[in-house]
């Protein structure tokens, strides 16, 4: 490494206090004339300090004066010939004037130029500059942490510049944490400067969105024109499909910089999206305009386009990025990214592995080439269409069902939505959220998502990763593979809010207790000030209030979808669906089918706000007015006047069970269930009813309120696991075996729904419904080995899978050699595989002998195990 033995000298020559500052403070106010006014008028004094000269470079590629700063640097480049900083800014005006060599000429000559003369290169700024110019050559990360930028910090911890190298370091490796650490000592010591906040925007967004938007909107107002910050906007806007407000935010970047490269990238990338791909290349030539080899330009085409799922568009452009700069690592790592979710993993897996070797502190590169370890244990199951991983041990206990119902969302919504898949889809489900983070969004985080559809691959929290109260896995895949289907008929050209509101939508026509439903927040939201208009829903989804913001703009989409069917019809839906896949703009698209935007977002707004003023009309859901706390006799009081308060009839309800007055209790749900009979929700009106129930042995009653629970909502395991206990008491196989799947759909982890299932197949007389769940229970640690694979070896001779049977009765017997029961089934297997051979052997001169019954047959003679 260069320069780490360099002694950190003093600072170069005093600059004026009051000139500085003057011109400092026009930098930071986007008065950049003034500040090139200020600047130039020194430079031309002929001032011993590279300050001005570095400062009017700086203004004057801000504002797109190449020509200019290119000359100014040849100007002073031989009075501060030891400025790294300054060669920096000289080759970067070089790049910007067409003449890249002449740029890539001044960094390649530092390495000679600092070992020829140490001592000449030893002030902060230049151990700063040589730190960035290190990084860039891809030198190690800590090293030049500690050797570069740590030093000017130990001399000096108010150097405001150490703070931010140290910043830009660690939001290049993705350690945000560590970048919010070192800005709030930097904002504090120069609060004026915007870059200070525009880097806060972005270290705070992955954890705090309200953070990062105020430190945005800081930035903007300390100077309205700052260039990163309002690239930093616009690409917020994009996200959010704003895509007439971005292109507004980037003009006001043009009228800066009328040749800002990531300017006209992002507006490429949204001529692009809105299907106008000849704007797109005029875009991206005026990118290419001024440094025609600049890497950065199909680099942010490329990942914006990936960030609205556009991902085989994406893996071109960062392509295109790497021919002209094959070093240029965020091409490279966002090229990785893009060819795992388009299923192109082996050349995905390693490009993550170059881009770790190669950058070792890249912190989404190595948790990345950590998960491909542990994915590559995972157990694939392929069935037509899908190919499926799994964590081995839960492959085997419900990989099965995950099978059965992918190729009943495939049969049932290809046809449905005209789609035919042309390439196998991936489905990766985790058992540890962590992990299921990193394969999505390659870092850890993202706890409110339980899948992620990329268009041909789905990643899925599996329920060993949601603790006690799993969500309906089979509700989730549904959902998930929805977005596959939606998304490949119209190229992934699609909003995102009637992607996620068509795939809700269906959930509910899969099974009404999935998905969401009106409920008394969301009726207060839409009633409220919550209501997002129908043309700007995406945008609901970038920067929710709250994680209930973001609930609710699931259900708004899905109202949204309903309305469209309701109102045109499942056909019109369609040919909206293929106008989005043919290139369709979106605008155009939803004018042609649909009419007026305006209107149609009016039309909307009566639409929602009629359905939520029609749920539960006469009920009071509000607060106010009731003591809080209350007791019993002011809930009483308070209810014979306010006799539709369901807040103090629930309080009430509450209040009786936990003092066991039961038949007071009882009757006053009775009150409740009338007031809102289809409160489904934990410590609702029907929990509560239920438990009372339960307890005064109203078992029918108990029963009946379940199964509306369980119509209601799909995911009430307790509730589930109740109505399994009455079902078996009662001998009521037929709902045995329901609630036992509807159980295994949210918990298939645990025996209960396995055994409920096995046993309900045994007396129905359905003997190959038992033979995944028994071996699924194989693999829950049971107290009797033994016993389960007789069972299930008697199951699999009923089902006429005498090999199959014969392996798990000689499984039962290496458990327990004495077991009289089993001794007797594999005498009765060997019989009947006997005379299967000899049926075979009749009628021809060959004598076949019969499997040895001592011995599991060879390999290659059995038959296939399970799937």
């Amino acid at each position: 490494m260069l320069g780490c033995g360099v002694l950190l000298l003093c600072a170069s020559a005093p600059v004026d206090a009051a000139d500085f500052a003057q011109a400092e403070a026009a930098f930071f106010q986007g008065d950049y004339d003034t500040c090139i006014e200020l600047t130039r008028a020194e430079v031309e004094k002929g001032i011993w300090n590279d300050f001005w000269s570095r400062k009017l470079i700086q203004a004057l590629l801000a504002t797109g004066r190449y020509q200019d700063a290119r000359e100014v640097y040849e100007q002073v480049q031989t009075k501060f010939s030891s400025s790294i900083s300054l060669r920096i800014l000289g080759a970067e005006a070089y790049r910007y004037c067409g003449e890249h060599e002449k740029g890539d000429a001044l960094l390649d000559e530092i390495p000679a130029l600092v070992q020829s003369a140490p001592w000449r290169y030893s002030d902060r700024e230049n151990l700063l500059a040589l730190g960035k110019y290190l990084l860039g050559q891809g030198e190690d990360a800590r090293n030049v942490l500690e050797a570069f930028f740590d030093r000017p910090l130990k001399s000096d911890s108010k150097y405001v510049a150490a703070h931010l190298a140290v910043a830009e370091l660690a939001l290049d490796k993705a350690d945000f944490q560590e970048a919010a650490k070192s800005l709030q000592l930097a904002v504090e010591l120069e609060p004026e400067d915007p870059y200070i906040r525009y880097l806060l925007a972005r270290a705070w967004a992955p954890s705090d969105s309200r953070r990062a938007a105020e430190s945005l909107m800081t930035a903007l107002e300390l100077n309205p024109q700052h260039a990163e910050s309002l690239l930093l906007h616009a690409r917020n806007l994009i996200d959010s499909e704003s895509y007439d407000e971005a292109q507004g935010v980037l003009d006001e970047v043009l009228a800066v910089n009328a040749s800002h490269p990531l300017a006209w990238a992002l507006k490429a990338a949204i001529a692009h999206l809105q299907g106008d791909y000849r704007e797109e290349g005029e875009y991206r030539k005026k990118g290419l305009e001024t440094w025609s080899v600049n890497p950065a330009v199909d680099y942010w085409i490329g990942k914006t386009l990936s960030q609205h799922y556009r991902f085989v568009e994406g893996v071109k452009y960062q392509r295109r990025s790497l021919r002209l700069d094959p070093n240029y690592l965020p091409a490279k790592f966002q090229l990785a990214q893009d060819l795992l979710r388009v299923g192109a993993d082996d050349e995905g897996w390693s490009i993550v592995d170059q881009v770790s070797q190669a950058d070792k502190y890249n912190v989404v590169a190595f948790n990345l080439k950590t998960l491909h370890d542990r994915i590559s244990k995972f157990t694939t199951i392929e069935v037509p269409g899908f190919i499926i991983r799994m964590d081995a041990r839960e492959a085997k206990i419900y990989g099965p069902r995950v099978a059965e119902l992918l190729l009943e969302a495939k049969e049932t919504l290809s046809a449905k939505y005209a789609v035919e898949l042309d390439r196998p889809v991936t489905v990766e489900i985790f058992p540890q959220q962590s992990d299921f983070a990193i394969r999505t969004f390659g870092l850890p985080g993202g706890a409110g998502f339980l899948g992620v559809c990329f268009g041909s691959l789905i990643t899925a929290n599996s329920p060993a990763s949601q603790g006690e109260s799993p969500s309906n896995w089979e509700s989730v895949l549904w959902h998930e593979f929805c977005h596959v289907i939606t998304l490949q008929k119209t190229k992934n050209r699609m909003p995102r809010w009637l992607s996620e509101g068509i795939s809700v939508y269906e959930e509910l026509q899969r099974d009404p207790s999935w998905g969401q439903r009106m409920n008394p927040l969301y009726k207060g939201m839409i009633l409220g000030e919550d209501l997002v208009p129908l043309s700007e829903l995406s945008g609901a989804f970038l920067n929710p209030k709250s994680p209930l913001h973001l609930q609710f703009a699931y259900f708004e989409s899905s109202l949204a979808v309903r309305y469209l069917i309701d109102r045109h019809g499942l056909p019109l839906m369609l040919k909206l669906l293929e106008d989005l896949g043919v290139g369709v703009p979106m605008q155009e698209a939803f004018a042609r089918r649909l009419g007026d935007t305006e209107l149609l977002d009016k039309d909307f707004e009566e639409y929602i706000t009629g359905a939520a003023e029609a749920f539960a009309s006469d009920v009071d859901f509000g607060r106010e007015g009731l003591p809080e706390p209350a007791s019993e006799a002011q809930l009483k009081e308070w209810l014979a006047e306010n006799p539709q308060s369901y807040v103090a009839q629930r309080q009430l309800v509450r209040q009786l069970a936990g003092a066991r007055k039961w038949d007071e209790a009882w009757e006053a749900a009775g009150r409740l269930r009338e007031l809102f009979p289809d409160d489904a929700e934990p410590g609702g009106t029907l929990d509560l009813s239920a438990q009372i129930a339960r307890q005064m042995g109203k078992i029918e009653a108990e029963k009946e309120i379940l199964q509306k629970i369980c119509g209601l909502a799909g995911d009430r395991a307790a509730a589930l696991t109740r109505l399994i206990e009455l079902s078996r008491e009662d001998e009521n196989w037929p709902d045995l075996a329901a609630y036992s799947a509807k159980l295994l759909a949210v918990q298939p982890l645990i025996p209960i729904g396995h055994e409920g299932l096995v046993e309900s197949a045994r007396q129905l007389g359905q003997p190959q419904k038992t033979l995944n769940s028994l071996r699924a229970l194989q693999e829950m640690d049971p107290l009797d080995p033994a016993g389960l694979h007789y069972e299930l070896a008697e199951m699999l001779v009923q089902s006429d899978k005498m090999v199959e049977a014969r392996l798990e009765v000689l499984m039962a017997l290496e458990q327990s050699p004495r077991y009289r029961e089993a001794q007797k089934l594999l005498v009765r297997i060997h019989r009947s595989l006997h005379a299967e051979v000899e049926d075979e052997a009749a009628g021809s001169d060959i004598r076949i002998a019969a499997p040895d019954v001592g011995q599991p047959p060879r390999p290659e003679t059995e038959e296939p195990i399970g799937l």
